[in-house]
């Protein structure tokens, strides 16, 4: 759908009934709208979830008239209660709708509410995986995702200590190489992710984990094929603005 197609989805083992309030993030555009689930690494929050949904008309409208009046901050949305593991793709019956609260802000931290009884069409999961707070050590850094030309990266929540970070990003045109470093003919600008690709971010003008707007950073697709046919590419990313950052809760 957003050209090209690998599943980097991760199977979830949760034992636990994962019922409860899950707050998440909401961010994109009414093009390309997002969820992403705000974890804790305890039972019932201790999952990374991002969603590709279609918000109703109400909640569309909620949003645009913030926008209107020059609010240019985050939205959460508190679905009604569930299960989080519904949302597993590789459960029997995943599920494809979500109704609740939109907050301006976060919604744990007094955010207020602009509209209730929103529904959440649930396209496409674009990422699912169980949190494991002592695993081991992981080189793979951050999940990109997006359309062509509106890309973003999720700080993939590894082990504990972490943070979870969402920044909006773009692909460098004339970067693009093989895993040796030869050029390819890759067109940048054509390029999308409907399942999250794991990548890890390499130096140049990259100070450490955080993104912060303006640094630029060599990626490895590690496992995505390249339009020139080969296994995995390295290309330069520019972060254009941070969408999220938390570390109080993940700690």
């Amino acid at each position: 759908m957003f050209g090209i197609h690998t599943h980097a989805i991760e199977r979830s083992s949760a034992t636990v009934e994962a019922t409860g309030t899950h707050a998440m993030l909401v961010f994109g555009t009414g093009v390309d709208c997002y969820l992403s689930y705000l974890p804790t690494f305890e039972a019932r929050h201790n999952f990374q979830v991002l969603l590709a949904v279609e918000l109703d008309e109400h909640g569309r409208r909620a949003l645009g008239a913030d926008r209107r009046i020059g609010y240019e901050g985050f939205h959460t949305f508190e679905p009604e209660f569930f299960p989080l593991t519904e949302l597993n793709p590789h459960g029997d019956r995943p599920r494809t709708e979500l109704r609740g609260t939109l907050y301006r802000g976060h919604l744990e931290r007094g955010g207020p509410i602009v509209a209730r009884d929103v529904v959440a069409t649930v396209h496409n999961v674009v990422y699912f995986a169980e949190l494991q707070p002592y695993g081991g050590d992981e080189l793979l850094t951050h999940l990109c995702f997006g359309r062509p030309g509106r890309l973003y990266l999720a700080h993939r929540i590894a082990r504990r200590p972490s943070f979870d970070q969402i920044v909006a990003v773009r692909l460098i045109p004339g970067t693009v190489t093989d895993m040796l470093g030869r050029r390819l003919s890759d067109d940048v600008h054509e390029r999308g992710f409907d399942t999250a690709q794991p990548i890890i971010l390499g130096q140049r003008e990259f100070h450490g984990q955080r993104l912060r707007t303006g640094e630029i950073a060599v990626a490895a697709f590690r496992a995505t094929p390249s339009a020139g046919g080969a296994q995995g590419f390295l290309a330069e990313l520019a972060v254009e603005r941070q969408i999220y950052l938390e570390v109080a809760d993940l700690g």
